[in-house]
Parts: C-alpha cells; sequence; structure tokens
C-alpha cells in the first residue's frame, strides 16, 4: 500500500496562462465581500449574504483554520493580467478534502463571470488533487438553478451522482468526477 502524500505544509501557487491560485490574503476581504453581497452572485453559490465587511477576517481564519487542520485547501483566483502582489482576486476555489476524497468548491465574482476562469482554474486543482495529493473521487454540490455550474462540472468531466429535492429552484445536484486525472 502507497502511504498517502503529506498534505502541504503552505498553500500552494498553482498558475497557468490565463490565471494564478494562491494563499488568500487579508487584501482579498474586500472582494469577497463585494461577491459576497452581490445577491445573484451569493444564491447561485448558496451563500448567506454577510452584514457587514467586518466578517471577513472571520471567513479568511476560518480558511486558515481548515487549512492548518488539513480539511481543505482554499485559493484566490488571480487573473494573470494583475501584477503580481496586486490584490484583485476574481474569486475563490478549494478542495474541501477527506481523503481520499474531496469536494470541490468555487465562487466567481460578477465581474469575471464568463472570462474562462472557473474552468482553468478548476482544470488546476483538478490536476493538483490527483497530484500530488492523489485524491481518487471528487465531488461538487450545484443548485439546480446555477446553469453556469451544472455546464461547468459538464466540462470537467463530472457526472451526476444523486439530487436532493427541495423545491424545484432549490434542488441540490451532487456530481462525481471519478477517478480522477490530471487535465489536460
Amino acid at each position: 500500500m502507497t502511504p498517502a502524500p503529506a498534505f502541504p505544509t503552505t498553500v500552494p501557487v498553482l498558475t497557468c496562462e490565463t490565471l494564478r491560485l494562491r494563499a488568500l490574503t487579508e487584501a482579498d476581504i474586500p472582494a469577497w465581500f463585494a461577491r459576497a453581497t452581490d445577491a445573484e452572485s451569493a444564491d447561485l453559490a448558496g451563500d448567506p449574504i454577510p452584514a457587514s465587511i467586518a466578517q471577513g477576517p472571520a471567513w479568511l481564519e476560518r480558511h486558515r483554520e481548515q487549512f492548518r487542520r488539513q480539511a481543505a485547501i482554499r485559493w484566490a483566483i488571480v487573473p494573470t493580467h494583475v501584477p503580481i502582489g496586486t490584490a484583485e482576486c476574481a474569486g475563490t476555489i478549494g478542495l474541501i478534502i477527506t481523503p481520499p476524497t474531496a469536494e470541490l468548491a468555487i465562487v466567481i465574482a460578477r465581474p469575471h463571470w464568463n472570462q474562462g476562469l472557473a474552468t482553468a482554474a478548476a482544470r488546476l486543482v483538478l490536476t493538483y488533487a490527483a497530484h500530488p495529493l492523489a485524491l481518487t473521487e471528487i465531488h461538487a454540490e450545484i443548485l439546480q438553478r446555477n446553469h453556469a455550474s451544472r455546464r461547468l462540472m459538464a466540462k470537467l468531466g463530472f457526472r451526476h451522482l444523486r439530487s436532493i429535492a427541495d423545491e424545484d429552484p432549490y434542488d441540490i445536484h451532487t456530481l462525481r468526477l471519478l477517478p480522477i486525472q490530471p487535465s489536460s
């Protein structure tokens, strides 16, 4: 039996031609707040709307604590046209890890919708999940009404696993990518 690879000691930087994924910082809180208070964006993500930007440090600390517990990795999505060191975060992507599986979660701010950032970020993270993390299965939960996320997951190769039906627009679909393979 091959030992599981070590969880990283720092959030790894992942890059491609169109973006880089890096650790979240305090400088990302205003972008988080802008995205989280956009009613449509929050609704499509299934997220509650924060009462004030003062909740930002707690949001950031939650992600840092999950990383310290080796339960999750959350990256800031930064388009490559943004200079390194600049805080323009277009959204976040993460893995909630329960080896040998994980759940993929992506949130993109409205000004960055339909630019291919979610696809590029997901491909980077799926490649990282396959190697070096050696995860064997990735799940994603999306709301039925989130058509863009449904198209994205289909493009990435996710397949429908099950639905949790409440009321029609609030149905949650669980998707699975199995086995995961590095994206080309």
